[in-house]
């Protein structure tokens, strides 16, 4: 499921790239990652790396933060293990996303005729 308001890794790549002016070849190039593999990846032929370190490579040379592109790929980032070790701080989170995505309680109109 993809959160509302987060684009897909690969458009949030692909608008990066725009905005720095980065070929693809130069991204890999700086990255150290394969552009063959990596078009497909932007192509949506195959999933965006699961490498970490890949990805905050990627996120360094197109100026995004680690956190948002790591996300984007579907992954979670190991700076956050203390979401999954954490049992009280995993309720609160819990609580807020249920809070977050409930639908609102809808008050009746009154209508006056």
């Amino acid at each position: 499921m993809r959160l509302a308001g987060h684009p897909s890794f690969s458009r949030l790549v692909g608008d990066a790239l725009a905005a720095r002016g980065l070929g693809l070849r130069e991204l890999c190039r700086q990255a150290g990652m394969d552009p063959s593999f990596f078009s497909k990846v932007l192509a949506g032929k195959r999933n965006p790396p699961s490498d970490e370190g890949a990805l905050r490579r990627l996120a360094e040379v197109l100026g995004l933060s680690p956190v948002e592109i790591i996300v984007a790929a579907g992954r979670i980032p190991t700076d956050w293990k203390a979401l999954w070790s954490d049992p009280d701080l995993l309720s609160r989170v819990h609580a807020l996303a249920v809070r977050a995505v409930s639908p609102r309680p809808v008050r009746k109109a009154s209508f006056v005729a």
